[in-house]
């Protein structure tokens, strides 16, 4: 579109685009756009278009300006442009977009033919007018608007724009209830009541249900004695409902006697199916009616201002909370949530995104701000308590956020604004600052920087920003299903509004990536630590025939993982299984890529496995006195005594034979006895183990319990000795019964 003559205007405001030849009368259209214009507080923009640039088009051009100037000396909202484009449609287009206009009127009966589908702005196209221009005070100005209505959303952007001509020009809303439909009028003035809710337009907007044989003689009967102009919506029925019940405004527009304004909304860049969807949602969602939004802004606003107690707030909060922190208490942390004063700021800030209003959410995040540093600035100074201190789990909780602490975000500011806006729910803001953590992260932030633990600082201040992003982005969406807007004239607002809410969007999207890498790294972790956990586990039952008792305590640093666990075990575990236990685990870890060194220090539970199908056939003595069971005594032999021979007697009869062979008369065996070897004493031990052992049927861990031997225990020792399962098994005697103990739990007395 070509500007011959004039300018656009540079203050963007609610714009009213009107276009006209330079021959064509200046009706209702122009009217009804003049007083939309200055009722809205906007601007009139007067097209003048003539198709050829010779100069008899444009003297007749300049001379329509001049009348409309002449008839309006002292309008400075009125802005009158001479253009001409090659390709009207086209041109037109690109012009709407470029000027920013929200309403085009057009004279449909008049010389240019338009193309109203290309048009994105709303249009309002009259039929049936081409009487001459008249003052605001003549007999022809508008003083009765009557737009027929069934709730639809055309009509209901109609109404929003009609609204503020209400103080001087009457508009009805009038609802054609068929007299052949029973329970028609009672729906219709359902519909009327939900519909004035949703324009703001109870006690200023007349309402009516009228009783007709049809819905257009309706229409045209009530308009031809009320009123002076018929502003009805576009249909949104589809092509068979057009074809089997009719096109209403169609036929109204053929039938009336009056003129008829055909009014379409604007239309989004998703289509007209999105426009659908979002006007049905909108009738199911809790809007507030004007007097309670007012309430609710009003009480926002001054609770999002920074004063003293919320500074004092924010202080002893932070203290609560650090405190809760560094001693790991759920409790107290909870009560600092509850003290916590950032909640009101945060909502503030949707509220004035929804509204557009530049300075209130200047105010809000200013506020969010200074509460920010404040907190930071207070945890730290409490993280002198805690220096040369391992972090506690609370502290560490606060440090790795997720995408289910960004739901909870949502959810917190959606119920948060809820509560804020209706009054008779604010008995649940607490619940909603504690599902909210605002200060923890802050202090966790103060305590971190001060322990030097900078990466934690990081993780807790990534999971306030997240917070922050999703209870302002949520509760700006549910401001909006409340019914909280810009009003039609303050286009500035809804320019700060569309900006505000891209730059929402946007801040939620990176706050979701860097959650998400977030989420993915602390996955990875889990994931070697789990795997860790059962590889530990496997080894342990592999090598030392061992159960894990609680999860591995594990320090990783300088890329040695150094692990602290603790087994349950029916023996001790010697050195060696330990350091083989260690090679075991490492090899492992190292094979899958894990890690590349393990050290681990191993605490041992012994434990007596018991079957009660199979108790043990020895009890127990309680008594801790010291008992030996005796050997076998050898039994005492006396030493034979070899008896000589008598001597001859020297009697004077006897005498020696020739043989000398002295004749031996021996009173037991002649043959002397050898002395016996004594039997040696059996060697014995005392069994040391505090917790008494077992006596086993064969060397080995495998083999059946015969007995369980306390301390104490003195035991025979005999020659055999056997390795087996990593330990040297005795063979001993004791009580009569034989078996196999561990040498290990045996002493020498």
């Amino acid at each position: 579109m070509q500007i011959i003559d004039g300018q656009l205007p540079k203050e963007k405001l609610w714009r009213t685009l009107v276009i006209l030849t330079p021959d064509e009368p200046l009706g209702r259209a122009w009217q009804l756009a003049r007083s939309l214009a200055h009722a809205n507080e906007g601007q009139l923009i007067v097209g003048i278009y003539i198709r050829d640039l010779n100069p008899a088009a444009q003297t007749a051009a300049q001379r329509c300006a001049e009348s409309i100037r002449e008839a309006e000396p002292d309008a400075d909202d009125i802005f009158i442009l001479i253009i001409t484009a090659p390709n009207f449609d086209k041109a037109l287009a690109r012009f709407v977009g470029t000027a920013a206009v929200d309403l085009l009127v057009t004279h449909i009966d008049g010389p240019i033919a338009y193309n109203l589908n290309r048009l994105s702005c709303a249009v309002a196209a009259l039929r049936g007018d081409n009487a001459s221009m008249v003052g605001d005070d003549g007999e022809n100005a508008l003083k009765h608007i009557i737009v027929p209505t069934s709730g639809g959303p055309n009509t209901a952007h109609a109404l929003t724009f009609l609204l503020p001509l209400t103080p001087k020009v009457k508009v009805t809303a009038v609802y054609i209830a068929p007299d052949y439909l029973e329970n028609e009028a009672a729906l219709g003035y359902a519909r009327l009541r939900q519909l004035m809710q949703y324009v703001d337009g109870a006690g200023k907007i007349d309402t009516e249900v009228v009783t007709a044989p049809s819905v257009t003689q309706g229409i045209t009967d009530y308009a031809r004695e009320r009123g002076d102009l018929v502003i009805i919506g576009a249909s949104q029925e589809s092509s068979i409902d057009k074809i089997l019940f009719g096109d209403i405004p169609a036929a109204v527009v053929r039938q009336s006697h009056k003129p008829v304004v055909i009014v379409r909304q604007s239309r989004s860049r998703l289509g007209p199916w999105w426009d659908n969807l979002a006007w049905r949602l909108r009738q199911y969602l809790p809007r507030l009616d004007i007097k309670d939004r007012t309430e609710a802004y009003t009480r926002i606003r001054r609770s999002a201002r920074p004063d003293l107690d919320f500074y004092m707030l924010i202080s002893l909060a932070t203290i609560i909370a650090a405190l809760g922190l560094i001693i790991s208490s759920p409790a107290v942390v909870i009560g600092a949530m509850l003290v916590a004063p950032l909640m009101s700021p945060m909502v503030g800030t949707g509220l004035a995104v929804v509204l557009g209003d530049t300075r209130f959410i200047r105010l809000s995040l200013g506020a969010v701000g200074r509460g920010v540093v404040l907190s930071i600035l207070v945890g730290a100074a409490a993280g002198l308590l805690s220096l040369n201190q391992p972090a506690t789990p609370e502290l560490l909780a606060r440090t790795q956020p997720t995408l289910i602490d960004l739901a909870i975000a949502l959810f917190s500011g959606l119920a948060g604004a809820y509560a804020l806006a209706r009054s008779d729910a604010a008995g649940a803001l607490p619940g909603v600052a504690i599902a909210a953590a605002l200060v923890p992260p802050l202090a966790t932030v103060g305590i971190s920087l001060t322990t030097g633990r900078y990466g934690e600082a990081v993780g807790a201040m990534l999971l306030f920003t997240a917070n922050f992003v999703a209870i302002s982005s949520a509760t700006a969406l549910m401001f909006l299903m409340l019914g909280f807007r810009p009003t039609t004239p303050h286009k500035s607002r809804r320019a700060v509004q569309a900006r505000s809410g891209q730059v929402a969007i946007i801040s939620l999207a990176l706050v979701t990536a860097l959650i998400l890498g977030f989420t993915y790294e602390l996955a990875q972790e889990q994931t070697r630590e789990t795997r860790i956990h059962e590889v530990v586990e496997e080894k342990l039952a592999e090598v030392a025939n061992a159960t894990l008792d609680e999860p591995p305590m594990t320090t990783f640093e300088n890329g040695l993982l150094t692990l602290d666990i603790t087994a349950r075990s029916t023996r001790p575990l010697p050195y060696q299984v330990v350091a083989d236990l260690q090679t075991a685990i490492g090899a492992t870890l190292r094979d899958e890529g894990i890690l590349e060194s393990v050290a681990l220090t191993l605490t041992v539970i012994e434990v007596t496995e018991l079957d009660p199908e199979v108790p043990p056939t020895l009890t127990p003595t309680p008594s801790p006195t010291l008992t030996y069971t005796p050997g076998p005594t050898p039994t005492p032999t006396t030493t034979p005594t070899l008896t000589p021979s008598p001597q001859p007697s020297p009697t004077e009869t006897a005498t020696m034979r020739s043989t000398e062979t002295p004749t031996t008369v021996p009173t037991e065996t002649a043959t002397a006895v050898p002395s016996a070897t004594p039997t040696a004493v059996p060697q014995t031990a005392v069994i040391t183990y505090p917790f008494g052992t077992n006596l086993r049927t064969g060397p080995g861990l495998e083999t059946a319990v015969l007995a369980v031997l306390p301390v104490d225990t003195v035991v025979i020792l005999l020659d055999g000795v056997v390795t087996a399962d990593g330990f040297a098994w005795q063979e001993v005697v004791v009580n009569g019964q034989t078996g196999w103990l561990s040498a290990a739990f045996l002493q020498s007395p």
